[in-house]
């Protein structure tokens, strides 16, 4: 259940999806706020939807990045769901405590036009998930909107975790919220988390650095719970500010780290990417597959090969986005859980 930004990168990666990938993620997709206002924020995702997402794949929709309209009657969820509805293409709305009213029955109306199932989310970027709140707010959830907790999948979000330190502070946290959440029938459980830095230009150039997948390591210690996995992609938890031409870097997934590489650009006449493809497809964490591992490694093959024009950074990110849902469903493969 990966937790994505609903930008161009993103979605490019899920437009080459592999169609035998397509039953086995749920995809819950953040729709970016933008000085265009929310209207228009959420117009503009479900083209972005209505483009790139495979037939038969569902995603999940959470719009707490965007305000609510100061004027008119028109509401960012309530037209995604409509819209996506006519095109044919199913949609889960995500539910927080926080919520308030107008935007529970906002939840509502979009959970009856589609499926009937929701998500509900505990947690935020600022604090964890809290079983106490929850509790306390389920009969309200039921009463307003109707929430039946059968149709309900639950995902425990501890956002950020970067450290041992931050394992050993959350692993009790998702262990007494699984505890508690095992007493009610929900569709599903899951834990959330991401491990990528906001940034990543304080670290070297011309050699890749690792950086631990945190959160994979959260989820490996708590399977025993028998919850299922979800992070944040290849991107930090929160909403990072858009860079100024950013210096061609990859995240590259691996069993236990990403390998991050940052290759400045130093000559005009051969851009810096098609090196930095060259270095990674030499590398001793290149899959066996190569290429045809996914989508983004075929293109990161072609351009160390000096084929193709080099992208820009929402071609970076797709490419390694559509890795990492490559690499993330190999590893859960390999465990059993997928």
């Amino acid at each position: 259940m990966p937790i994505l930004k609903g930008r161009e990168g993103e979605f490019k990666a899920f437009a080459h999806l592999p169609t035998a990938l397509v039953s086995h993620i749920l995809p819950i997709f953040e729709v970016v706020a933008t000085a265009n206002g929310p209207i228009k924020d959420a117009y503009r995702f479900v083209n972005q939807v209505r483009e790139s997402a495979p037939a038969d794949l569902r995603i999940a929709v959470d719009v707490r990045h965007l305000s609510d309209p100061t004027e008119g009657v028109r509401l960012p969820l309530r037209d995604i769901a409509y819209d996506l509805a006519a095109w044919g293409i199913p949609m889960l709305p995500v539910l927080h405590l926080y919520d308030t009213e107008a935007r529970l029955a906002d939840v509502r109306l979009a959970a009856d036009l589609h499926s009937g199932h929701t998500i509900l989310r505990l947690g935020s970027d600022n604090r964890g998930p809290d079983d106490g709140e929850a509790e306390e707010a389920l009969d309200r959830l039921q009463n307003e909107i109707g929430l039946t907790i059968e149709h309900c999948h639950l995902v425990l979000d501890v956002s950020e975790v970067r450290s041992e330190r931050d394992l050993t502070r959350v692993e009790p946290v998702v262990r007494k919220c699984a505890s508690w959440a095992r007493r009610y029938p929900w569709r599903s459980i899951t834990v959330a988390a991401g491990a990528m830095p906001q940034s990543i230009s304080h670290l070297p150039v011309h050699r890749p650095t690792a950086l631990r997948r945190w959160d994979l390591q959260l989820w490996q210690r708590v399977q025993d719970l028998g919850i299922q996995y979800a992070d944040y992609g290849i991107a930090h938890p929160g909403i990072a500010g858009a860079a100024w031409r950013p210096m061609p870097s990859l995240r590259y997934s691996d069993d236990e780290v990403w390998w991050i590489y940052r290759w400045p650009q130093v000559t005009a006449d051969r851009h810096a990417m098609y090196d930095l493809c060259k270095e990674l497809v030499a590398s001793d964490h290149w899959p066996i597959q190569g290429r045809d591992f996914s989508w983004g490694d075929h293109q990161i093959a072609a351009r160390a090969d000096g084929v193709g024009g080099p992208g820009n950074a929402a071609n970076w990110r797709a490419w390694t986005t559509s890795h990492h849902l490559a690499q993330v469903m190999d590893q859960l493969g390999r465990s059993g859980r997928r």
